[in-house]
Formats: structure tokens, C-alpha cells, sequence
């Protein structure tokens, strides 16, 4: 899928899917993404399987599909993650795509006219993750870590570090986007107009930094359910979403924030985000299966290049 937009994939964890993985690499997409939030919560009653075992289990079923995973709020420690993910990045082989945010992604996405002030916790994290991928020694006093003469026993197999990538529409998260970390992702909640308005501000915001805007992956989480163009078919598409957005995030614009029914309304609702600058789309099939990843890849992923 090298001529096109990048095609991403976020699945569950709550449970070990070793064919739709290597369907999914097979195929080419580009990356899969394991979450603490989305389908991992989402389904009540079905325990998430923790981030080392999902990702372990997906490095040893593919070669070469990018592997993610991100995390919402605080570590317990920055030296233990910071093992923890350089260790999974030699087990995939330099592999490993690192998501950050700071708070709940729905609440961001309905808040992209406001961009609210956080915290610098977030910057602290990048910070210090990537010194300590550098393999240097850490002394650091911050509002949040304290290190002395700190280092990590392993280093990433990627060089420079593994990429991190910040979800959220608050000021924090886009500037840190544009001045420190690899890339950007605007939660699921939101249309193009708001998207367009984050890349605009973060390739301005890197061009002033002195980095390459288009250096930067900016990413859009899109849930999508794929059916025929019969109306009843639109509806059962709609409804196999519905249920699980509301049932975890509440109050959710469905019909605005959603693809779902034919290919090409489904192509053409992506494809109005890469107009707005996106430039890695981040899908969740609902379901997440081998017969729905064909029909992803077969009849909407051609219309997108």
C-alpha cells in the first residue's frame, strides 16, 4: 500500500487473533494498534489481555507490519517502560510505534474548538523516553520524574529511538506533536474541519520548531463497519457500531463520526480526512474479521489511492 495513504489497523486485546494479523500483514496495511481504550473496554465482561502478551503475540505471527500500542494516563514507572518498550521493540524487530495521551480521547474530540491548557507530564514522558532509548545516562528534576544518573540495561532496535505518536486536541497535545514527538493522532470523535485545523497548526507549529512538517505521521481513529448499499443494509452496518460506542463513550455522534455501509461511503468519509491532512487513517472494523479485513482491503482501501 505504498502508493497510497497509510492504512492502520486497531484490534482488540482481549483476546490473541494470530490469523487476522497475519491477514492483515499479508495484505500490506501499515500498522496494528493495541489500545487501553476502544474495543478493550468497550465489550463489558471480556478482560483485556495485558500490552507485552498482545504485542508479543503479533510480533511472532507477522514480519513485517508496524506493531502499536498506546497508552492513556500515567506509568508507574518511566524506567520500567521505558525497558518494557525497548524490549518489544527488538522482539518485533524494530517494529514498535508508541501512542501517548494524557486524558480520554472521546473527551478530546469534542472538545477541538477549545484546545484547554494541560500539564507538562506528557512532555516530561517524551522527554525522558527518548533520552533513555538514546542509551545515555538520565539526570532529570522535573514537576513529575526525578532521575539521577539513571540509564535502561537495552536499547531499541530502531535507530533514534521508537517513534511516539500524541493523540488529543488539547494545546499540550498538538504542540508537543509539532516540537517533540513523531506524530499525531485526532481522536475518533470530530469531522475533517477540526482535523484540518490540528495538521494545519502542527506543521506550522514544526516548521517554526525548525523540524520538517512532513516529517510528522498524522494519524484519524475511524471506526468503520462495511455492509451493501441496501438501505437495510446502511442500517445494519450503523447498528453494528452504535451499541458499543454508546454503551462505553455515551453521548456519541454516530452518524456524523462513523463510516459505515457501502465502499464507497465508507471511502469517501476517510477520504475526506486525507483531504483535511491526514495522512494515516486508523480504522476499527467492527468486527474485527478476517471476512471484513477482505472487504476492507479489497473494495475501499483501492478507492483511497
Amino acid at each position: 500500500m505504498a502508493d497510497g495513504p497509510n492504512i492502520d489497523l486497531i484490534v482488540p486485546r482481549y483476546e490473541e487473533i494470530p490469523a487476522f494479523y497475519q491477514a492483515a500483514d499479508q495484505m500490506g496495511f501499515h500498522a496494528l494498534w493495541f489500545t487501553e481504550m476502544l474495543f478493550s473496554q468497550g465489550w463489558r465482561g471480556l478482560r483485556s489481555r495485558d500490552r507485552v502478551s498482545a504485542l508479543s503475540a503479533a510480533a511472532a505471527a507477522t514480519s513485517s507490519i508496524r506493531l502499536g500500542t498506546a497508552l492513556l494516563g500515567n506509568m508507574d514507572s518511566i524506567l520500567s517502560f521505558a525497558t518494557e518498550t525497548a524490549n518489544l521493540d527488538i522482539l518485533s524487530q524494530g517494529r514498535l510505534s508508541l501512542g501517548l495521551s494524557q486524558h480520554r480521547w472521546p473527551d478530546e474530540g469534542i472538545s477541538d474548538g477549545r484546545w484547554p491548557r494541560i500539564g507538562g507530564r506528557l512532555e516530561e514522558t517524551i522527554t525522558l523516553l527518548k533520552r533513555l532509548w538514546s542509551g545515555d545516562e538520565v539526570s532529570f528534576k522535573g514537576s513529575h520524574n526525578n532521575l539521577e544518573k539513571a540509564s535502561i540495561d537495552v536499547r531499541p532496535a530502531q535507530e533514534g529511538g521508537i517513534p511516539v505518536f500524541v493523540a488529543g486536541v488539547t494545546s499540550a497535545a498538538v504542540n508537543l506533536a509539532a516540537t517533540l514527538a513523531d506524530g499525531w493522532v485526532h481522536p475518533s470523535g470530530g469531522i475533517p474541519y477540526g482535523a484540518a485545523r490540528g495538521c494545519d497548526y502542527i506543521r506550522q507549529g514544526a516548521a517554526k520548531a525548525g523540524r520538517d512538517p512532513d516529517s510528522l505521521e498524522l494519524g484519524k481513529i475511524i471506526y468503520l463497519a462495511i455492509d451493501d448499499s441496501r438501505f437495510r443494509a446502511k442500517a445494519r452496518a450503523r447498528n453494528r457500531i452504535a451499541p458499543l460506542l454508546r454503551s462505553f463513550y455515551g453521548g456519541y455522534d454516530v452518524d456524523n463520526w462513523c463510516a459505515f455501509g457501502p465502499p464507497s461511503e465508507c471511502a469517501a468519509f476517510i477520504r475526506g480526512f486525507l483531504d483535511a491532512g491526514i495522512t494515516t487513517v486508523m480504522l476499527c472494523l467492527v468486527p474485527a474479521d478476517i471476512e471484513h479485513l477482505e472487504r476492507l482491503h479489497h473494495e475501499v482501501v483501492p478507492l483511497l489511492k
